[in-house]
């Protein structure tokens, strides 16, 4: 595959990619034969196991999350290795955070992003990518956006935490700065995330706007009313001055980033 000049190799586990190579990163001989033969200059680590499951299931996720990243870095040692963390790091309780601020991370989720960083950091060449509230169209639709937009076509009331924020970071955005980090030589760790810090709430107002949905079946609520298994760090948010000092822009806000959104809407 070609990106832009670039020989690609794409992987994938349970979405498969057209013209991509299935990979589970548990399966330590099929990531060291898929780096073997790409010989990658680059390697971009996008596997996640998300926070609800990470916190039901702590040992099966980390087999993922981090030892599965740590076969990648080992198969792939000459590689400039990037990879994606949270604002999960942080505890919530004195943001919004930048990148010097010190992890203090609530949940088994940020715990093991904590992981993922400090194995980054074993080598000089890495770029550790800090994001919040992603959100584009995806098959699986399990965005916070998708889900709303989801289920207020259905006529079905969405439960919004009133006592959160977000960094709302459209996901092509965050594909590009990444890129241009790379190109640029970017090294150790950026908040690649949007330039806003919202309450959910006012987040979800405007994701309803956007799409032209009533508003009124968004209900705000305590993040405890939730039944979440995984504490949230319910006053993060990134600062990305860091990012924009060196790239000269910023991501784009949500309004433009949401009507784009809705402009690129899949035919079902």
């Amino acid at each position: 595959m070609a990106l832009a000049g670039r020989n690609v190799v794409v992987t994938s586990h349970r979405t498969p990619v057209p013209g991509g190579i299935a990979l589970d990163v548990t399966d330590a001989a099929a990531v060291a034969r898929v780096l073997r033969d790409s010989r990658p200059d680059v390697v971009v680590v996008t596997v996640a196991e998300h926070t609800e499951r990470c916190e039901r299931d702590p040992d099966a996720t980390r087999l993922v999350n981090v030892d599965g990243l740590q076969r990648v870095a080992d198969g792939a040692p000459d590689a400039l290795l990037v990879v994606f963390s949270s604002e999960y790091v942080f505890d919530g309780r004195n943001g919004p955070y930048s990148e010097e601020d010190a992890v203090i991370p609530i949940n088994e989720y940020g715990r093991q992003k904590v992981a993922v960083e400090s194995v980054s950091r074993q080598r000089s060449d890495h770029l550790i990518c800090r994001s919040s509230g992603i959100y584009g169209w995806s098959a699986a639709r399990e965005n916070f956006v998708c889900k709303l937009v989801d289920s207020i076509r259905a006529r079905r009331r969405f439960k919004v935490p009133m006592d959160q924020v977000i960094t709302p970071t459209p996901a092509p955005d965050l594909a590009r700065a990444v890129i241009e980090l790379v190109d640029r030589s970017a090294r150790g760790t950026f908040h690649v995330a949007g330039p806003e810090i919202l309450p959910r709430p006012e987040f979800a107002r405007r994701v309803a706007a956007a799409f032209g949905l009533d508003a009124s079946l968004i209900d705000a609520v305590p993040t405890s009313e939730l039944g979440l298994l995984a504490q949230r760090p319910l006053g993060a948010g990134l600062r990305t001055d860091k990012l924009r000092g060196f790239l000269g822009h910023g991501l784009s806000p949500s309004a433009p980033a949401l009507a784009a959104m809705r402009e690129a809407e899949p035919i079902s």
